[in-house]
């Protein structure tokens, strides 16, 4: 092993020392969980300063990412180099974030970081955020489902009026499905049916 290579290892020993523990400083609360963690700032503040103590820089190099729903997830590698040297050594880490919009990949890379720093240097900090995390994810999807499935479920005056126009409920569903398909939601296919009812009231009026 080469000389640059020890001196590199050995300034990540001092790193820890320098970082033995973390204190939680942040708390989560989420329906009936109500727990402690420690923060992203915390840790990077505080490995950061030991970093750069030993003179050590650490940048992602490479990213990959995808997304499943709600979840967006990060694989990262990291460069830890020595600047005294230019020895280095790759460092990986992941990281998933939940967001409807667009903030899912941010999230998962601040976690990415987060935990980088954690599990490089064997920081204890006596978090557990994958149980908690868990059960907000789940209970996140649930509600997004029963969201989706009151959206998807046509709502009684449009099957009254789809009736009344049309006499029976015969074709309703693919009615229904092919005005989806042109842009309309339950609201814009209520005042197009209700257009045609009053329609067809002045056309019986003109004809009586």
């Amino acid at each position: 092993m080469s000389n640059a290579k020890v001196q590199l290892y050995q300034k990540m020993l001092n790193v820890y020392k320098a970082v033995d523990y973390l204190q939680k400083d942040d708390q989560v609360k989420f329906g009936q969980t109500n727990y402690k963690a420690i923060s992203e700032e915390k840790v990077t503040s505080t490995v950061r300063a030991a970093l750069v103590d030993n003179g050590l820089i650490v940048f992602p190099i490479e990213q990959e990412h995808k997304k499943e729903g709600n979840l967006s997830t990060v694989d990262v590698k990291y460069k830890l180099v020595d600047t005294e040297t230019g020895e280095y050594e790759i460092i990986v880490s992941s990281g998933t974030g939940s967001d409807t919009q667009d903030k899912g990949v941010g999230k998962a890379m601040t976690y990415a970081f987060k935990y980088l720093f954690l599990r490089t240097f064997a920081i204890p900090t006596g978090e557990d955020p994958d149980k908690v995390s868990s059960a907000e994810l789940d209970e996140k999807e649930r509600k997004a489902k029963e969201a989706a499935k009151k959206q998807d479920i046509p709502p009684a005056s449009l099957k009254a009026k789809y009736e009344a126009g049309k006499g029976s409920m015969d074709g309703f569903e693919d009615w229904v499905k092919e005005m989806q398909a042109k842009g309309h939601n339950f609201k814009s296919m209520e005042e197009l049916l209700a257009k045609a009812l009053l329609k067809k009231a002045k056309e019986e009026e003109s004809h009586a």
